[in-house]
C-alpha cells in the first residue's frame, strides 16, 4: 500500500486537464499545435509522478490493474508516461477481475464492425481493422441501424463501432452512439441476448462515467461490461480521428492472432508511436 502524496497539486493538475486534451485532439498542425502537446505532456507528466511514480518506478512490473475512484474517472491512463508500454486494464472492481479469471479466455473467431456517419475516417479505419479477420461482417454508415447493429453484436465475439459518441451527465444511461437512424442507447444493450467478448468504441468520449452517490459509475462502458462483455475498449475524452484510426487498427492484428486486448492495445501504441487515450475496461488479460 502506497499513499498518493500531493493530491492536492493532483486535483490542481486535473482542472485544466480535459482542455488541454481537447486542443490536441482538434489543433493538429501549425505553430500552436507544439505548444499544446508541450503543455499536456508537461500536465501529464506531473499527475503520472503523483499518481504513479513512487508505485512502478523502479518494479520489475509487467502489467496493471487499476481500480480507481470516481474522482480519477476522467485520467487518460494510456497516456501517462509511467503506464507507456505497460498493459494494463480498468477494472470495476478486484472481485470482478478475479471472477473474469476464473474463466478461461477464448480466442475469438468472428468480428463485427459499425460505420456512424460523419465520421471522416471511419471506412479507412474499418476496412484495415477488418483486414486482419477471416469473413468479418460490416455494416456501412447506411445500414448501421440500431436493431441492425444489436442483431450483429448478438453474433459476433468482437465488435467495433466507429461511430460519433455522446456522454449524457444528467442521465449516462442516455449516452450512446450515432447511428444511421438515431442513436443507441445504453438501455438499447438490454436487447442483445449475448453480448460479445470484447467490444470496441471508436467514438469520442462514450469511455467517461458519471460519478453517482456512493461513487458509483455509470456510462456505456459500464452498461456493456454490466450486460455481459469481457472487456470494452474506449477513451474517456476526446480522440482525434487520425489517431483513432491508425492505432485500433492496428490493434485488431493482435486481437485476430489471440493477444488479450490490453496487450494487443499496448503492442500497437508502440508499434505505430501513437500515444492515445483509449484503454481497457474489465478483463484485458
Amino acid at each position: 500500500m502506497i499513499p498518493v502524496a500531493g493530491w492536492h497539486e493532483a486535483a490542481r493538475l486535473m482542472t485544466g486537464l480535459r482542455a488541454d486534451l481537447d486542443m490536441a485532439a482538434s489543433v493538429r498542425s501549425g505553430t500552436l499545435q507544439g505548444i499544446v502537446a508541450r503543455t499536456l505532456e508537461g500536465r501529464l507528466a506531473e499527475l503520472s509522478q503523483i499518481l504513479l511514480g513512487e508505485a512502478l518506478r523502479g518494479l520489475d512490473v509487467d502489467r496493471v490493474i487499476l481500480t480507481v475512484p470516481g474522482v480519477l474517472n476522467g485520467i487518460p491512463w494510456a497516456m501517462l508516461p509511467d503506464m507507456r508500454g505497460r498493459p494494463f486494464a480498468v477494472a470495476v472492481s478486484a472481485t470482478r477481475w478475479l471472477s473474469y479469471e476464473r474463466e478461461p479466455r477464448i480466442p475469438p473467431t468472428r468480428a463485427g464492425f459499425v460505420l456512424g456517419p460523419r465520421v471522416p475516417r471511419a471506412r479507412e479505419e474499418v476496412g484495415t481493422a477488418a483486414a486482419a479477420w477471416n469473413r468479418p461482417t460490416t455494416l456501412g454508415d447506411g445500414t448501421a441501424t440500431a436493431s441492425a447493429v444489436t442483431d450483429l453484436a448478438g453474433g459476433v465475439d468482437v465488435l467495433h463501432v466507429a461511430a460519433h459518441g455522446r456522454h449524457a451527465v444528467d442521465n449516462p444511461m442516455f449516452s450512446g452512439l450515432e447511428l444511421a437512424d438515431g442513436t443507441l442507447f445504453g438501455y438499447d444493450i438490454d436487447l442483445i441476448e449475448n453480448v460479445p467478448d470484447t467490444v470496441i468504441l471508436s467514438a469520442c468520449e462514450v469511455g467517461r462515467s458519471s460519478v453517482r452517490w456512493g461513487e458509483e459509475a455509470v456510462g456505456m462502458t459500464r452498461v456493456w461490461l454490466h450486460a455481459g462483455a469481457r472487456c470494452v475498449v474506449a477513451a474517456p475524452v476526446v480522440v482525434a480521428d487520425d489517431d483513432a484510426c491508425e492505432l485500433l487498427a492496428a490493434m485488431h492484428e493482435g486481437l485476430a492472432a489471440g493477444i488479450p486486448p490490453s496487450v494487443a492495445l499496448s503492442e500497437a501504441s508502440t508499434r505505430t508511436g501513437i500515444v492515445a487515450p483509449f484503454q481497457v475496461h474489465g478483463a484485458g488479460f
